[in-house]
């Protein structure tokens, strides 16, 4: 059996704030007929009107799941020998 030796390294993961990138994306989903609204970045509110104006034409239809998108960025961190690495 060979045996291998694992380094340490430290990582961190954060939100990604970097110009560009939306702080979440927002959709809803009809929990009965699973119809899903239009995504919109960084504002919840287009969603909620969809799933109001979805209940105005489908009477029946009253639940909704909120889907939330968010990003994520895993960067070395101090120390680590792949912080000279650039993606």
């Amino acid at each position: 059996m060979s045996r291998r030796t694992l380094a340490h390294a430290v990582w961190k993961l954060s939100a990604d704030d970097r110009p560009g990138v939306p702080v979440a994306v927002f959709r809803m989903e009809c929990a009965t007929c699973h119809e899903v609204s239009t995504a919109a970045d960084g504002d919840g509110r287009p969603a909620q009107t969809w799933s109001l104006a979805h209940t105005g034409m489908n009477p029946g239809h009253r639940g909704f799941k909120l889907r939330t998108e968010t990003y994520w960025r895993v960067e070395p961190g101090t120390g680590n020998p792949y912080g000279e690495v650039r993606p």
